[in-house]
C-alpha cells in the first residue's frame, strides 16, 4: 500500500535495516529510530500511518512509547504492531492495555511482516468509512471477524463503546473499550486477566459491537 508512512523502531540495527530496505521495496515511505525515545520524537515530527516497534529497548521501551504516542494529538488512532521475542500472553495484555494492534513474534518472515501491515492499513481505511457512514452498531460471527480485528477497528477509529460476545455454548463476555484503550472486560462474571486473555483467545461464537 504505497504512499504511507511507516515508523520502525527497534535496538537490533540489523533488523532495522532489514524492515526499511522490505518497507520501502513495497511503496512506503520509512522513518527508523534504535531506541524508544528516538521513536517518539520521530512520531511527533512526522505522523506516521503505522508504527511497528520493538519491546525491550534502550531510554524508552515499546510500552512506554505506545503510551505516549497515543497520547499524541491525532494519533491515538495510529495502529501500533509489536514486533517482538515477547510472546507471553501477559505481555499481549499489557499491549493491547495501551492500544497496540498487533503482536508479531520474531522471528517473522518478511511476507507476514508485509501482509499485517497492509491488513492494519486496510482496517484503518474501514474504519474511516464506518465512522462517516456513521454505522454505529454491527453485528457478526467472530469466525470470520477475529476479536483483534474488531479492537483494531475502535482503537484505530478512536472510537469508545462495546463489543458483547456470545460463544454460542452458554459463555457471554464483553469488552468495553474507552479512548482507544479496553477499560473493562468480564466473562461469566469474572473480570480478571485470566478472563480478558480467554475473551481474547474466543474465534467462534456471536457479536454486537458499538461505539459512540
Amino acid at each position: 500500500m504505497p504512499g504511507y508512512k511507516i515508523l520502525v523502531a527497534d535496538d537490533e540495527v540489523n533488523i532495522v535495516k532489514i524492515m526499511e530496505f522490505e518497507l520501502k521495496k513495497n511503496g512506503y515511505e520509512v522513518f527508523t529510530a534504535n531506541d524508544g525515545a528516538e521513536a517518539f520524537e520521530l512520531a511527533k515530527q512526522n505522523t506516521p500511518d503505522l508504527i511497528l516497534s520493538d519491546i525491550m529497548m534502550p531510554k524508552m521501551d515499546g510500552y512506554e512509547l505506545c503510551q505516549k504516542v497515543k497520547e499524541l494529538p491525532g494519533m491515538r488512532g495510529t495502529p501500533f504492531i509489536f514486533l517482538t521475542a515477547k510472546t507471553g500472553m501477559e505481555n499481549r495484555i499489557q499491549g493491547y492495555l495501551l492500544g497496540a494492534s498487533k503482536y508479531i513474534t520474531k522471528p517473522c518472515s518478511r511476507q507476514d511482516l508485509i501482509k499485517a501491515i497492509d491488513m492494519r492499513l486496510k482496517l484503518a481505511e474501514q474504519a474511516k468509512t464506518l465512522f462517516a457512514q456513521k454505522a454505529k452498531k454491527f453485528t457478526g460471527d467472530l469466525s470470520i471477524i477475529s476479536v483483534f480485528s474488531l479492537l483494531d477497528m475502535f482503537f484505530i477509529g478512536n472510537w469508545s463503546g462495546y463489543v458483547e460476545m456470545d460463544s454460542g455454548d452458554g459463555h457471554r463476555g464483553l469488552l468495553e473499550i474507552n479512548d482507544s484503550r479496553i477499560s473493562a472486560w468480564n466473562l461469566d462474571g469474572n473480570n480478571d486477566e485470566a478472563a480478558l486473555g480467554n475473551l481474547l483467545s474466543w474465534t467462534q461464537g456471536k457479536f454486537t459491537a458499538e461505539h459512540v
